[in-house]
C-alpha cells in the first residue's frame, strides 16, 4: 500500500494530510493543484470504514461483552480502520460522481 500522489507533480501526500479530505477535494502543497479523489476511491474508503460499524456489533452480539469491553473494541477498530483509510485515496483532476 502506497499513499496516493499528486496527479499534477507527481509529489506524495502525508499520511496525516489525507486523514480528513473535506468533500473529496484536496489541494497539493507544493504544486497547488486542486485533487479530486475518485468514484473508485470512494468506494475504497467507504468499504474499509464498514468493519468499524460491523465487527463491534458482531462481537457484542456473539460475546457478551461488558461495556467497557465494547467500548475499547469500538474506539480499536474505529483507530484501525481510520489509520489505514488514507491508503485507500487515489486522486484525479476533475471531480467524479459517487455512481
Amino acid at each position: 500500500m502506497e499513499l496516493p500522489v499528486c496527479w499534477s507533480c507527481g509529489e506524495t501526500f502525508r499520511w496525516r494530510e489525507l486523514l480528513f479530505v473535506v468533500e473529496g477535494k484536496k489541494t497539493c502543497q507544493k504544486c497547488g493543484a486542486k485533487q479530486y479523489t475518485t468514484t473508485h476511491s470512494k468506494w475504497r474508503t467507504g468499504v474499509v470504514v464498514l468493519p468499524a460499524i460491523y465487527i463491534p456489533a458482531i462481537c457484542r452480539l456473539l460475546f457478551d461483552l461488558s461495556l467497557s469491553s465494547d467500548l475499547f473494541l469500538t474506539v480499536l477498530v474505529f483507530v484501525i480502520c481510520f489509520a489505514i483509510a488514507p491508503y485507500y485515496c487515489q486522486f484525479t483532476e476533475k471531480r467524479q460522481p459517487l455512481f
